[in-house]
This record gives structure tokens, sequence and C-alpha cells, in this order.
């Protein structure tokens, strides 16, 4: 869409010594750099008189704009060296960026060195039109009412305004769009089309290249809501923050009472709302009810005044007393909810002032020697005392202390997790940090045989696998600490060295070119967490920080390539490591490679197809991620390195049931196990995996 008036003088006025003008010398050009391009329609002809804005590809500041010429052609100069984007606003049809993006934050940056002209030539995408009239209940046109297109699946957004004859036309790229408006004035209540309140009810309407997709509309009645609000003991309500909803919690209105506890809306378009008010700590829903999902529903009908009255509902308490679920006897140390609210001891909490009705509460020790617990639906009723006794399930624990090596002193803030066999892996934030007397104590844990990994987070201390006299980079070179339900067992000592890196440059092995955004660390994660380490640049760069002063496997990994470790190895165990010193900082580059495909089905016992979710490959023998696909409809398809043994794990959905564990077969005794797949070292391997449900 075009700039808006203001918004050009105003970016006029900042950039106008910027910008390369008639008149300007070509040494004066020389001393800055300049981008230029041409900009076509999706026919191939010049795309005249639109307007070209280039940014900063950090801040997204505005480093310059100008203006297509007949045939298309632009240039911006007077720019410092840098990384930029190029942003496209043709007359009449949606923005873009280059290459060819919808969002700027999708761009492909273009780069410039100090004085050189770098061409960024870009073509609009084809687009078809959302047109239309909107109209009130009388019949009448809605004049100058701005109308948005939005396009969930690919983040596409378009937009126009009705005339004086509540006609819109609005150009967009090839989808399937909502229509939406805010017809009350000064208000963001939005209606989309066909007359719902609610984004979930709106329709999709198919925009095709080159066609027209006509869609008329009525705008809605509008109505007004009142109500009043008051305590338990029948006082108003004051100030109370009120909300009005829509049925699916989508925007609404917000207002606050009165000193009288009354509200006023006094527009609203005509449907069904959940109201929301809010007063000191206390949140309730209209009619008496603590959560959303049980509100009742108010309808306000076009041209009527709806009156709603309400009150916080009385407080109750409930006394928890949590047992062992083996042994049954008394749980000494919980706490619920928080770290704050704990028995300290006596195996009793009690929470009082809790509204009447279901609360949910969380349990956990805070010694680590019991495994958390979620209570749902827990009745309170006002002005009585609720009694619980949950079981929590026993565990064990590790504790430690963490020194500086070379000091021996106590080192506060860092982060150990304790990893069973092929269970080590990149996590999503850490629960067991050590405190200012380096004491830490890890738990709850099932009964087993733990390694641990010590992340000393932000400071200049480096990351290791916990030894029995010092760091290692190596998981089979750390210690072993044999953990036993109901006991805290001491590990090793953690003793901290300085920390290095590792640097290096990541290439595409089939073009040569660098290999942007690959994910580089000394262990895997999983894909739908978002947990990484170090990301090359555009330049396939990357550094790998907060490492102790040992020998490193590295793993490399980025779609559409196969995950591979230092040495091009297909595991941790047999990577060639990458040697780091305190302070210094070692180089390993490496290349990338699309590997073997691994591709199949994943269906239930009856051959439905689950939804979508993940789906990885693991290998054998360390248990590390070696490749993952997105599951959809009941396909995968992900790259593996080869040759390698790998079994898989799951994290899916069919229908609104979610489904995880690892993939067993049943073997021929009977009996259920792993299921174990060769991955070649080339081609391709098809794995159907049928997973029961039951």
């Amino acid at each position: 869409m075009r700039f808006a008036l203001a918004r050009r003088a105003a970016a006029a006025a900042v950039v106008t010594g910027l910008l390369v003008l008639p008149g300007v010398t070509p040494a004066q050009a020389a001393e800055t750099s300049t981008v230029s391009g041409r900009l076509t329609t999706s026919a191939g002809a010049g795309a005249a008189d639109a307007q070209v804005e280039v940014f900063d590809a950090d801040s997204y500041a505005t480093a310059g704009w100008t203006t297509t010429d007949d045939d298309g052609r632009w240039s911006v100069g007077g720019l410092d060296a840098g990384r930029y984007i190029v942003g496209f606003h043709p007359v009449d049809r949606p923005d873009q960026y280059y290459r060819q993006k919808a969002m700027i934050w999708d761009a492909d940056p273009v780069t410039v060195g100090s004085g050189e002209s770098v061409t960024a030539d870009d073509q609009l995408r084809a687009t078809g039109l959302l047109t239309g009239r909107i109209t009130d209940a009388a019949g009448a046109p809605v004049a100058w009412l701005s109308v948005f297109a939005d396009e969930s699946e690919n983040s596409e957004h378009a937009y126009g305004s009705t005339d004086e004859d509540g006609r819109f036309r609005i150009a967009a790229v090839p989808g399937s769009y909502t229509l939406s408006f805010r017809p009350i004035e000064g208000s963001y209540q939005t209606q989309y089309v066909p007359g719902k309140l609610d984004e979930v009810d709106a329709g999709r309407y198919r925009v095709t290249a080159d066609e027209e997709t006509v869609v008329d509309e009525t705008v809605l009645p509008t109505g007004s809501l009142t109500g009043r609000f008051t305590t338990a003991a029948g006082e108003p309500l004051a100030s109370a923050q009120v909300a009005v909803n829509t049925a699916n919690m989508y925007g609404g209105v917000d207002t606050q009472t009165g000193a009288d506890g009354t509200f006023t809306v006094p527009a609203l378009l005509a449907g069904s709302y959940k109201v929301r008010f809010e007063a000191g700590d206390r949140t309730q829903y209209y009619r008496g009810k603590l959560d959303y999902t049980d509100a009742n529903l108010v309808v306000v009908r076009g041209g009527q005044r709806t009156r709603i009255t309400d009150a916080l509902v009385g407080t109750g308490s409930v006394r928890i007393r949590a047992v062992d679920s083996v042994s049954g006897a008394p749980v000494a140390d919980f706490c619920v909810n928080s770290d704050e609210t704990c028995s300290g001891g006596t195996g009793v909490v009690t929470l009082t002032g809790l509204p009447q009705g279901r609360h949910d509460l969380y349990l956990h020790s805070p010694d680590g020697l019991h495994f958390a617990r979620q209570l749902t639906g827990v009745k309170v009723v006002a002005g009585q005392t609720t009694e619980v006794a949950p079981k929590l399930r026993p565990g064990a624990a590790i504790s430690t202390t963490i020194v500086d090596r070379a000091t021996g002193r106590p080192v506060a803030d860092v982060c150990l997790d304790a990893f069973l066999p092929k269970q080590a892996r990149l996590v999503d934030g850490h629960g067991n940090c050590s405190d200012q007397a380096g004491r830490i104590r890890v738990g709850p844990l099932a009964a087993g045989t733990y390694r641990l990994f010590a992340d000393p987070g932000q400071t200049s201390y480096g990351r290791q696998w916990v030894g029995a006299e010092g760091g290692t980079g190596d998981e089979r070179q750390a210690a072993t600490v044999a953990a036993t339900v109901g006991t805290v067992t001491a590990g090793p000592q953690v003793r901290l060295d300085p920390a290095g890196r590792i640097t290096g440059t990541v290439t595409d092995a089939a073009t040569g070119k660098p290999a942007n955004s690959v994910d580089v660390s000394v262990l895997t994660g999983h894909p739908g967490v978002g947990v990484n380490d170090a990301t090359t640049d555009e330049q396939g760069r990357y550094t790998l920080d907060r490492l102790g002063p040992y020998d490193w496997p590295v793993v490399f990994g980025a779609h559409p390539y196969a995950p591979h470790w230092s040495g091009d190895a297909v595991s941790r165990y047999t990577a060639t490591p990458v040697t780091v010193t305190a302070g210094g900082t070692a180089t390993h580059d490496t290349t990338m490679r699309a590997g073997t495909t691994v591709t199949g089905t994943f269906t239930d016992p009856d051959g439905a197809p689950f939804t979508s979710g993940w789906v990885i490959a693991r290998s054998a023998d360390t248990g590390d991620i070696a490749g993952a696909g997105w599951m959809s409809d009941g396909r995968f398809t992900m790259r593996v390195t080869g040759k390698q043994r790998v079994y898989f794990t799951y994290d899916v959905r069919l229908a609104d049931q979610d489904y995880s564990g690892r993939y067993l077969v049943t073997g021929a005794d009977g009996t259920r196990k792993l299921g174990l797949f060769v991955v070649p070292a080339t081609g391709t391997l098809t794995a159907d995996l049928v997973v029961p449900t039951s």
C-alpha cells in the first residue's frame, strides 16, 4: 500500500541528505553506497510509481526511500556500508520485501560495501481481488470504513477502504482470507464476515490470481450493556476492571465500575459475550465463575440494553496433608503453588481466602525426594475447609558442591542436569542451580545411574561433563552416580575451569556457498522446544562458547541438511573431538550434506493417519537426535546421515489427543521392544510406523 502523505513527508525530511539526487557529482556519490534495481509486475512489465524503502537490516530503521520510474527502475544512495532490507509499496497492491517476501523479517538482506553499488531486482507477486459492498441494517452504504484481509497460513495481510457508496476493492496474493472491520467509531471491536464476532467463526474467501471474489456484508446492529458488581456482602465493588469479550475470549471492550459498582458499555455489536471483572487479586467471570470456560454467556441484542448483576463469591480454605504414594507415610516437606507456601516440616499446608469453586493446586517437594503433582478441580466451599491428602511419588536426589577448580572457592548460579544413559540433551531451562555456598541438589529423579552435566550460564566458566577429578567433554568419561529412591546421594564435586570457544565456517557441500542458520552445539535438542546453542550467520560463520577446556564432539544440523558430528561422524561417540583451551579459540570448519532421506507413514492400528507432530530419529548408540521431521496427515520426511542404526520417538496428535513415546515393535516371542532401523549411507529409508492409541 502507498505511504500516507504525512509519512512520506516525514521520511523525506529525514533522508533528503542521504539520497543520490540529481545534481550530486559522481565523486560525491562514490563516497557512499547505493542499492538499485528494477521492480516489475507479475506479468514482467515495469511497475511504475511504487515506493521503495530501504531499511537497516538489524534495527529496521528507514535508511532511505524513493519511487520507481515509468519502467520500474529505482535507486537509493547515500548509504553506509552494511546490511539492508528493501521494501516495496506498490500502488493498490500488498507490500512486499526483497525477494517476494510478505514480512520484513523474512526478507533477504542486501549487503553493500563502502562505495559499492548493489542490484536488488524484484517482481511483484501475482494478486487477485476481494471486492464487495458494506451496508448497515437499513441498506445504507457504510462509507470510509477500513477493511482488513488476513491469510493466517502464510501470514499474508492486505487492506482497503470503502468509498462513499460502501464499496471496497482489495488486491491480495492468492490464498484463503478472512475479512474484518471495526464499525463502531472509537472502539476496537471487530466484526468478521459474515456477521461474526469471533475470528474462529469467520468465513474464508479464496483469492485466485487475476480473478475477482465478491463479498458483501451487513454491519451488525448495536446494543448496550450495563451492570453492577458487588462484594460477597453486597457492598459496591468500586474501580473494578471490567472486560467484555466475545464468547471465545477474543477482543472486546474494557471499562471499569464507578463508586456505586456500576458500569456501562454504550455500544456493542449484537451477539454473545463473556464478562470478566477484576478487583485487587480477585478475578471472576459472570456469573460467579472462576474460569472463562464456565462463564455464562451474556446476549446483547441490537437496539436493546442488557443488564447484568454479579457479586464476588465467598471464600473458603483447603488443608493439604501429602503422603508418600509407596509407604503411605506423611511427607514432611512440600510446597503448594509457590516456594513461599510450604509445610516447613509439619506435613500440612493450609490455603485460606480461596474463592468458592474449583481450583488447581501444584505440589512439589523442596528436598527433591518426591515428584511434583498437579491436583485438578479441588472443590472449595465458602466458609468451609476442604481436606485433601494427595499421594506424592517418591524419588531420588543427588547433592554436591560446585567450586572454582583453581581456588576451591564456591561458585553460585551454576546449573546441573542429571542424565540417564542415552538421554543427554539440550534442556529448555534449568531447575537446579547452586546457591551462594556452591551447594546444589538435583531431584527428584527416578532410580538409576546418572552422569552430571554442569552449565555455568553466562559466567566465565565453561560447561562440562562432571568427572571424578574434574571436567571432561566426553560423557563416557564422566563419573557415574547411582541414585536410590528416598535417598540423597552425594555426587562428585564439580570443579569448574575457565571457558574457551570454537569458531568456524559451515558451507553447503553441493554449492560451496555459506550455510546459514545451521545450529551448532555439543548436544542435540528437541526441535519442538526451540532450544539451540550457536547458529551460523549469513556467511556461514558460528561461535560456540561457554565450553570447558576439554575435547568436545560438535554437532551441526539444519533443514534441509542431515545432522552430523565433527569429523563427518554419525554419532557423538564416533565424532572427531575439537580441543578447546581455557580462554582460547579453536577452529572447526565443516560442510553440510543432504544425507539419506527417511520417510514414511504414521498411523494407528486401524490405518487412521495421525494429524500432526514431530517424528524423531535417534542414534541407537547415544540417543542423540539423528534427524527430525514434522509429520502432517500421517506422513513424515527427514534427513539423516548414514550409515547408522536409529530408533524413533514421537510427539504427535490424533484428533484431540496427544501421544508421545518410543516406537516399539512386537518380537517373535510376543514381547514389545524398541524398533531399530538401519539408515543406509545413500538413498532412501522407508519406515511406516504403526502406533497403538489405547
